[in-house]
């Protein structure tokens, strides 16, 4: 990772985008397979929306602030380098999201997401230039920071997306 000449830009829109499209899709598909007498096509849209929007969003917020927090932990601040760590990092995640998205009696996959939070833990160190004896206090925060980014998302998204199920907006069409 820290070889890569890339910017940020460029490994969203070739690494990320694509992950993140192929979760929309699996969920998208999962949702009209295995839900098709609860739920309508607008559920499954909604739900694939919401699966675009999480990761996209807490990529981003998540790599800033990790980025903003490298001074304080002695690290160098680069922010190309933020994001190729949280993309890189997301991989076994987004792997895991395909699968159980496509599908969901599959849900207990979702565990080997956890391999994202080693893969950041390796490409920490070379990625942010962190001294040794603040490494673990700076990987730690992190990965609270990324974890709570995402809830923070995905409680907002289910607020309002309940909110747009229970009021029967979406039956209407």
């Amino acid at each position: 990772m820290e070889q890569e000449t890339t910017n940020k830009t460029a490994v969203i829109t070739g690494y990320a985008l694509p992950y993140i499209l192929a979760v929309a899709v699996a969920s998208f598909i999962g949702n009209l397979i295995f839900h098709p007498f609860f739920f309508s096509i607008t559920y499954a849209i909604v739900t694939s929306i919401v699966a675009l929007i999480i990761p996209f969003a807490g990529i981003f917020i998540s790599a800033y602030i990790i980025n903003a927090l490298a001074p304080s932990f002695g690290s160098t601040p680069n922010i190309d380098n933020a994001f190729k760590l949280v993309i890189y990092s997301y991989t076994a995640s987004f792997l895991a999201s395909i699968v159980s998205g496509l599908l969901p009696i599959l849900f207990f996959v979702s565990i080997a997401g956890l391999y994202s939070f080693y893969i950041f833990w390796i490409g920490f160190t070379p990625m942010m230039k962190t001294p040794e004896d603040k490494k673990v206090g700076y990987a730690i925060v992190s990965i609270l920071i990324m974890m709570g980014v995402y809830g923070a998302i995905a409680v907002t998204l289910g607020f309002i997306t309940a909110a747009f199920f229970l009021t029967g907006v979406a039956y209407l069409y």
